[in-house]
């Protein structure tokens, strides 16, 4: 779990966000933009412009652009209000499609760790 960035000053909020998040992927679960039924129209210009050089091409690929095979993932339909989503600013789709940054786990995050488990 990377509980890396959250300091004794984070909001309550802040810890409940990364917590909720990380203890996901202790349960299973990947991050939702990378499902592969997920089918996000990335700009990936528009991505590399605004995350290089905070992070690296390689990092980005690897964190918002791979996909999961889909034998190694329980999937659903994209899930925009998961937990396990990251946020996904406007002009980074070619579409339009935005999500911003879940605090919470939504009805379709537990109702597919129930089924999980």
């Amino acid at each position: 779990m990377n509980f890396g960035w959250l300091k004794p000053s984070s909001s309550d909020a802040e810890v409940q966000r990364v917590v909720l998040h990380e203890f996901g992927h202790a349960l299973g679960l990947v991050h939702e933009h990378q499902l592969p039924a997920g089918g996000i129209q990335w700009n990936k210009p528009a991505v590399y412009a605004d995350l290089e050089p905070k992070w690296s091409r390689e990092k980005i690929e690897k964190n918002l652009f791979a996909t999961i095979a889909p034998e190694e993932a329980a999937m659903t339909n994209l899930d925009p209000t998961s937990i396990m989503m990251y946020p996904i600013k406007k002009s980074w789709t070619t579409n339009g499609f935005s999500t911003g940054l879940n605090a919470t786990l939504s009805p379709i995050d537990i109702a597919l760790i129930r089924n999980m488990y």
